[in-house]
């Protein structure tokens, strides 16, 4: 049952108790540079001011909310906030006026918002009844409440319970809540439902929170309003239609000039271009107050993504579109930000206590859709501009009725000649069949790229040659590198590293690792991230925080149509090697580099450390056989060979000098 506050009582004529030595102001933790910053743990009082009624939480633990305050900043419209996360039975029972004596309370940060307070295991929550504190100088020790199950007063001393009756007859009441208001608005706090919504959904009238990113850099007006453009890349029929020529061709009859009065000035257009969506994707929020300071001081830009919340959706002046504002909420703190900042980058996989909100996974996904979209229609667009290039240019070079090779427009081929197209494409594919079936290519292993031609290593290696005129002469110059893809039909005679354990390399994690298609740059790479470093359990265990894994091999290849295998390769004899090696296009072999995306299609697994890891080595030895056969096993027989033949030599050096001595 909570108590109706008394009235103000002045102060007795008593001289005023020194602030406890094991108290800190509150000033200390809202001040920016103040000596509590977060982290830290303190002992704090005051007097309540607001409750946000304890609520579950997706854990065991409850939430609640009480806004205090204390002599320090009883000019302050807000108060300083405490978290408290425990079980609804531990939480404390408050009303308006209330002193509050938290006890091992750390500070926190939570996103952009002021300093605040949270409890932990440790927190004691000391609660003295408004109603029942006496005037100053009589002790308040008669109004303090029992305490909850598994918490302590004895840390209490007789200077707390003094302070306790001078804060409370002496601090301004004038923003505590009577009795009535204060419970209607603990009944609010409880009526918390989610107010996300898409763009697509935002109608006129109502407030929501929205995850989106910036489509144009802030535009900050004279009087210190900023202005943002959003897009979570979903349609809304009420937006303004931004058209592919951008903001600056926008200027036209069917937009009103008052629409958006910061894209007229030509000079604003330049500093802020336009790189968002086009189309109705994208909604323009005007921000207030502390929202704007928060905008312009994290230096907000176009291209970065946002979490708005509490976002009102109305028509703007035009009454055309809708519009979004962000202004400082009611009773809430002068100095709270709505606006948070997101992180696209996902954590490394080691971090277990951090993800990614599904919410900006979905807004990512469909940024991605829309950017793939919008090339296609870029291509379809140049397609289309090239296509009527070329019908114009055959317009001009032909008459109306007659092709350039003669023939009608309405030709159709004859029966004979589509029989015989039908009979030369039969024939060439059960040619390329009988070919593989030739070669006995490995059906298990396929091509990603089926319609290019195939290509033999010899004609891969040919150089490209460049025709260019030097002092009036022709002159051909040899490419250096041709950006060029091939499909060859190629067996693989060779691997390196030599051993398994070493295809896949670690490295230090980066926050573009989000990006499957991201490749990181080798310079970056330390001396013991090569493939053939060998590191022991502890020095993988040190280095392993922090790290993620990626495929890094190379595979000798050779042209199928070479009639050998690595078994055959292995088991000739030097004649037949030399004679087979006279041949230049018999022993064209390239080494290719495997990279973590192929390796990935390749092998269908993710790298991880191999050393550490003896399933997923196991599985990749026995994928690799189905590559290579058992060319694994004939190089590692060579190589114990060649270690056998180096400790003969060895051994045989060692008698020789000791006959010699």
């Amino acid at each position: 049952m909570m108590r109706p506050l008394r009235d103000r009582k002045p102060a007795a004529k008593a001289k005023p108790p020194p602030f406890p030595s094991t108290l800190t102001p509150l000033r200390a933790i809202l001040d920016d540079d103040g000596d509590a910053q977060p982290g830290s743990m303190v002992n704090v009082i005051g007097v309540l001011k607001d409750c946000r009624a304890p609520v579950a939480t997706h854990g065991l633990d409850w939430k609640c909310t009480l806004t205090i305050s204390d002599l320090s900043i009883e000019d302050e419209p807000a108060g300083v906030e405490l978290v408290i996360f425990r079980p609804e039975a531990r939480m404390p029972e408050v009303g308006a006026g209330d002193v509050v004596v938290v006890l091992s309370a750390k500070v926190q940060r939570f996103k952009s918002n002021p300093k605040s307070l949270i409890t932990s295991k440790i927190t004691t929550i000391c609660v003295y009844r408004a109603a029942t504190i006496p005037v100053y100088p009589a002790s308040a020790q008669v109004a303090l409440l029992p305490a909850k199950q598994g918490e302590s007063h004895m840390l209490l001393k007789e200077e707390h319970h003094q302070y306790v009756s001078y804060l409370y007859n002496v601090i301004d009441k004038y923003d505590v809540p009577d009795e009535a208001e204060y419970q209607q608005r603990v009944k609010v706090s409880l009526n918390v439902k989610d107010k996300f919504s898409l763009l697509k959904d935002v109608t006129d009238g109502k407030f929501y929170d929205l995850i989106g990113q910036v489509a144009k850099d802030p535009y900050t007006d004279e009087m210190g309003r900023s202005t943002l453009y959003l897009s979570d890349y979903t349609e809304n029929d009420f937006f303004f239609h931004y058209t592919w020529e951008g903001v600056k061709d926008l200027a036209s009859a069917a937009r009103p000039a008052d629409a958006y009065p910061e894209d007229n000035n030509p000079e604003t257009a330049q500093q802020h271009p336009w790189v968002g969506p086009y189309g109705k994707r994208t909604i323009q929020i005007s921000c207030y107050d502390a929202h704007a300071d928060f905008i312009r001081e994290a230096g907000v830009s176009a291209g970065m993504w946002l979490s708005l919340r509490n976002v009102q959706v109305k028509f703007g002046r035009n009454g055309a579109h809708l519009e979004g504002f962000l202004r400082e909420e009611r009773n809430a703190s002068a100095r709270k930000v709505n606006v948070e900042i997101l992180d696209i980058v996902a954590p490394h996989p080691s971090v277990t206590n951090v993800k990614v909100d599904p919410r900006l996974k979905e807004a990512v996904r469909r940024w991605r859709d829309y950017s793939r979209e919008k090339k296609a229609q870029i291509l379809a667009v140049k397609a289309a501009q090239e296509a009527g290039a070329k019908r114009k240019f055959a317009r001009a070079g032909s008459s109306d009725d007659v092709l350039l090779d003669g023939q009608p427009p309405s030709k159709k081929l004859r029966a004979k000649e589509r029989r015989k197209l039908r009979r030369a494409e039969f024939e060439k594919k059960e040619a390329e069949e009988q070919e593989k079936a030739a070669l006995g290519l490995n059906e298990l292993v396929t091509c990603e790229a089926h319609p290019k031609p195939v290509s033999t290593l010899a004609s891969i290696l040919e150089p490209v040659m460049y025709e260019t005129m030097v002092d009036g002469q022709p002159v051909k110059i040899p490419l250096p590198f041709t950006n060029t893809k091939y499909n060859a039909r190629v067996r693989v005679v060779d691997f390196h590293p030599c051993n398994l354990e070493d295809f896949a390399c670690g490295r230090n994690w980066t926050e573009f690792d989000i990006l499957s298609d991201n490749d990181h740059d080798d310079d970056d790479e330390s001396d013991d991230d090569s493939p053939n470093a060998t590191k022991d359990a502890s020095d993988d265990e040190d280095h392993g925080k922090g790290r993620t894994w990626e495929w890094r091999f190379a595979l000798l290849l050779e042209d199928a149509s070479t009639p050998s295998s690595p078994a055959t390769v292995a088991a000739m004899d030097k004649d037949q090697t030399r004679k087979r090696d006279r041949d230049p296009k018999s022993r064209a072999r390239l080494w290719v580099t495997i990279d973590n995306t192929e390796a990935q299609c390749l092998t269908g697994l993710d790298a991880v450390n191999l050393r550490r890891d003896p399933h997923t080595l196991a599985t990749l030895r026995e994928r690799m056989f189905t590559l290579w056969g058992n060319l694994e096993e004939l190089k590692a027989a060579k190589a114990r060979a060649a270690v056998k033949e180096r400790e003969g030599a060895m051994a045989r050096m060692g008698i020789l000098m000791g006959m010699a001595g």
